[in-house]
């Protein structure tokens, strides 16, 4: 092992690489950064530093999503420069509160920002639909001349990628700018954000999980650092960090999208018992139809074999309910772990806001299979028993951290036998019949359910994934948006009344719950359907959406 690439060195060089690549008049004082002590909302820190002004405070603020930027780069309100330079200047903040990124170039970007507003002058024609729009990348997934890791120290300066990977390239050919990727946990397979690149934090209470695994795109994008980020998820990894910080995200089904990642940086490579899958995170549903209209136009799967030949659909949507009203199931718990006050109150506030819209016709949702698909997940997650991810960590004597740890040692992770993991994705396909045979017969367009069993969690602490993980089991679509409400501590006690748990994972969550820890995280929730019906998931949302949002 060459001694730069032993631990606890190549951490500490590559953590100090990344800040010294922040321009040093974006950095902040030490006083500054004191006035934000550990449990601290942040999100006004980019207007309190004093480094943007105002026409960039409007253009970064989070109530100002990229279809709205795309237009005012249109109107020639403003540059293609200037909205990067917005977005740098609060990325930079964001990233010394929060610890949200891998990789800056920001000089990279203004120079692609300066050819676009050159070509437009020059042309009177924008180069595609995302002509001028910043986008981050998580940090695994492939931009022509960065390298990427998968969470470990050891693939510094070994992930490189000599071209942009597949979805990259139809961003990049729409007009988009790259300039910074984000960070993502060791090993990219928790619901938080943890790795040798330090721990990302929540904007809305940094004593919380941004979410995880695409948790740095979360916090950047919540703070105002980016307008859309571009994530994945094989087991909640886009959805946890939308729910933690109060944006948006569509789990698309898998193949619909081109991968994106770089090869090597899996955590099981070559394994596809469960699929991942790319996705934004962004600030508004229509910014969700818009990434997926621009990318599904460009028909990746011309030269990518294994999409779907599917186009995003733009025709309305004929619903099931009575006079032409949208069948709404609702799933109040998953019948294994029972989600804490907060959510609970959330989403029954939902459902009485919708109820009084007549547009719906709800009916309650039974949790058939929920228990059986988390199980499976967990099964076919690490089908080697974890033995790739502790190699991934010896060769720099890098240690697990403890939800990796966790993670790969829960129970159902095992080194199969290649007859063993036939049979067991023989179970694995006999339970998704079983599944979409019960969801069917509820008769429901889509399932309005928790995202999660909590708000935000303190850091280090989020161990269930059942809310997420059993339509990754599935392939269902996802969405999540943020309700409007927020955790609060006198709004929700403790469960008084004592009760039988339903499993040990139902028991840890009770017992970790405390209302004060948690206190002001948005409360969001998740929109499901059927796969390939990414669609009707959002037509959904923006028909739900005319009620938020909710009041307190």
């Amino acid at each position: 092992m060459s001694s730069h690439l032993a631990w606890p060195q190549v951490a500490r060089d590559a953590v100090a690489e990344r800040e010294a690549s922040i321009p040093f008049d974006l950095r902040l004082s030490p006083e500054f950064i004191a006035r934000y002590p550990a449990g601290s909302n942040v999100l006004d820190a980019a207007t309190a530093s004093g480094l943007l002004s105002e026409k960039e405070l409007r253009l970064t603020d989070p109530s100002n999503d990229a279809t709205n930027i795309l237009s005012a780069i249109k109107n020639k309100d403003a540059t293609a420069v200037e909205v990067l330079t917005a977005f740098m200047k609060r990325a930079a903040i964001a990233h010394q509160l929060l610890c949200c990124l891998t990789q800056i170039f920001f000089e990279e970007g203004l120079a692609r920002a300066k050819e676009l507003d050159e070509y437009y002058e020059k042309t009177g024609e924008l180069v595609g639909p995302l002509h001028g729009l910043p986008i981050s990348m998580k940090d695994h997934l492939g931009i022509k001349g960065r390298r990427a890791t998968g969470g470990f120290s050891g693939d510094i300066d070994k992930l490189i990628s000599t071209e942009h990977a597949p979805l990259s390239q139809i961003l990049w050919d729409a007009g988009c700018v790259f300039y910074c990727k984000t960070t993502l946990p060791q090993s990219m397979m928790h619901l938080e954000t943890q790795s040798f690149w330090g721990q990302t934090v929540n904007p809305h209470n940094t004593h919380l999980t941004s979410g995880g695994s695409s948790g740095g795109c979360g916090a950047l994008v919540a703070f105002g650092g980016s307008p859309l980020s571009i994530g994945t998820d094989i087991g909640g990894s886009l959805r946890s960090p939308a729910s933690c910080n109060g944006i948006y995200t569509l789990k698309p089904t898998t193949g619909r999208l081109p991968g994106n990642s770089l090869r090597g940086c899996s955590p099981t490579p070559g394994s596809e018992a469960i699929l991942a899958t790319c996705g934004p995170l962004v600030r508004s549903s229509r910014d969700i139809a818009l990434f997926f209209d621009v990318v599904l136009k460009a028909q990746p799967w011309l030269q990518h074999m294994k999409l779907v030949p599917l186009p995003w659909k733009t025709e309305s949507v004929k619903w099931s309910g009575s006079g032409g009203k949208i069948r709404l199931g609702v799933m109040w718990d998953d019948g294994n772990v029972l989600p804490q006050p907060p959510v609970r109150r959330a989403l029954k506030a939902m459902v009485d806001a919708l109820r009084k819209t007549d547009k719906f016709d709800i009916i309650d949702y039974e949790p058939r299979y929920h228990r059986e698909l988390t199980l499976m997940a967990q099964s076919l997650y690490f089908i080697d028993g974890g033995a790739s991810v502790r190699a991934r960590a010896a060769a720099t004597g890098e240690p697990l951290c403890p939800l990796t740890e966790w993670v790969i040692t829960l129970p159902g992770v095992k080194d199969y036998t290649s007859h063993q993991l036939w049979e067991l994705c023989l179970e694995r396909d006999a339970l998704r019949a079983k599944y979409y045979s019960h969801w069917n017969s509820q008769n429901i367009d889509v399932l309005l359910c928790p995202v999660q069993y909590g708000a935000a969690q303190p850091l280090q602490t989020t161990k269930y994934w059942g809310y997420t993980s059993a339509f990754n089991c599935v392939d269902f679509p996802a969405a999540v948006f943020p309700t409007g409400l927020r955790a609060n501590a006198a709004l929700d006690p403790k469960d008084s009344e004592p009760r039988e748990t339903w499993s040990e994972a139902d028991a840890y969550v009770a017992s970790t719950y405390n209302p004060s820890l948690s206190d002001n995280a948005p409360l969001s929730l998740q929109l499901v359907s059927k796969r390939h019906a990414d669609e009707v998931v959002i037509r959904a949302l923006q028909e739900i959406e005319k009620v938020l949002p909710l009041q307190q």
